[in-house]
C-alpha cells in the first residue's frame, strides 16, 4: 500500500506545526505549507517533509503548492485548512480591512483551498478535507466577534460540504479545539486598531491575559485528534478536544442563551 499524502496549511507554529510530526509519525508523505518556509529550517523536521509557500489569500500560492506537492508525491489524500487570522477587540474597534483580512483568511482562503484540492479528490472518489475552526465556531467569546463570526461560516459550509459529497467517498471533518497552548498571540492574533475609551480597559485586561499564555491543552493533542480524524473511514462530522471544549460545548447545547453568554462573561472578563 501505498502511503497517503497530507497537505496542511498554516505550519509554522501550533496546531499546524505539531500535526507536520503527528501526521509523519503516522506513515504519511506530508506537505506543510507556510506563508515563510524559511522559518521550517530550525523546525528539525525530516528530510521527506515537503515544505512549500502557501499564503492562502495569494490563490497562484495555492496553485504552486499544489503543483509541488503533486509533484513530488502525486495525489493528495488529505487537506487539512489550519491556517488562521486571530482578529481580536470589540465589533467597533476593528477597522473594515482588518475585517476583510480576517474573512479572506480565515474563510475565503480556505474554499480556495477546498476548490483547489478537491476536484482530484472527487475524480478518484477518494480523500479527505479537514477544517480546523474552533470552539469558537459554536459560541462566541468576549472581544471574539469577527473570529466567531469567520468559524462559524466555516462550520456551515463544512455542514453544506458534507451534504455536498456524500454520495462519494471523499470524508469531510471539522476540529473544533478548546484553549490551546500555542504561539497564536504572537504569530496570529491580530488587536483591533480603534482606540475608543469604552471598551480600553477590558481590551488591556485581555491583552495581559494573552501576554501570559501556557493555560490550555498542548497542540500535539489537537495534532494527534486532526490525525484521526483523517484517518476515520466513518461520515462523523464534528471532533473536538481541548480545556473546556466538552463541557463548554454540552452547556451551549443546554442553558438558554442568556445564561450561557453571562457565564462566558463572567469567566473570561476577569
Amino acid at each position: 500500500m501505498n502511503p497517503r499524502t497530507v497537505l496542511i496549511t498554516g505550519t509554522s507554529s501550533g496546531i499546524g506545526k505539531a500535526a507536520v510530526t503527528a501526521f509523519h509519525r503516522r506513515g504519511w508523505q506530508v506537505v506543510a505549507t507556510m506563508r515563510n518556509p524559511a522559518r521550517a529550517a530550525a523546525f528539525g523536521w525530516p528530510a521527506d517533509v515537503l515544505v512549500a509557500r502557501l499564503d492562502l489569500t495569494d490563490p497562484d500560492s495555492l496553485e504552486a503548492a499544489k503543483m509541488a506537492a503533486e509533484a513530488r508525491f502525486g495525489a493528495i489524500d488529505a487537506l487539512v485548512n489550519n491556517a488562521g487570522y486571530g482578529l481580536t477587540g470589540a465589533i467597533e474597534t476593528c477597522t473594515p480591512e482588518q475585517i476583510r483580512a480576517s474573512f479572506e483568511t480565515n474563510l475565503f482562503g480556505t474554499l480556495e483551498a477546498i476548490r483547489t484540492f478537491l476536484p482530484a479528490m472527487r475524480e478518484r472518489d477518494q480523500g479527505v478535507i479537514v477544517n480546523v475552526t474552533s470552539i469558537g465556531g459554536r459560541m462566541t467569546f468576549p472581544f471574539y466577534g469577527y473570529y466567531s463570526a469567520a468559524k462559524y461560516a466555516l462550520e456551515a459550509v463544512s455542514e453544506g460540504l458534507w451534504h455536498d459529497l456524500y454520495p462519494s467517498q471523499v470524508r469531510v471533518k471539522v476540529i473544533e479545539p478548546g484553549f490551546t497552548q500555542t504561539a497564536f498571540a504572537e504569530t496570529g492574533l491580530v488587536m483591533g486598531e480603534i482606540d475608543l475609551p469604552f471598551y480600553r480597559e477590558r481590551i488591556r485586561r485581555l491583552t495581559e491575559r494573552l501576554k501570559q499564555g501556557g493555560t490550555g491543552t498542548p497542540p500535539e493533542v489537537i495534532a494527534d485528534l486532526i490525525v484521526r480524524a483523517a484517518e476515520d473511514p466513518g461520515r462523523r462530522l464534528r471532533y473536538h478536544a481541548g480545556l473546556y471544549a466538552g463541557p463548554l460545548l454540552a452547556l451551549r447545547r443546554l442553558l438558554p442563551d442568556t445564561w450561557f453568554m453571562r457565564l462566558l462573561r463572567r469567566n473570561t472578563e476577569k
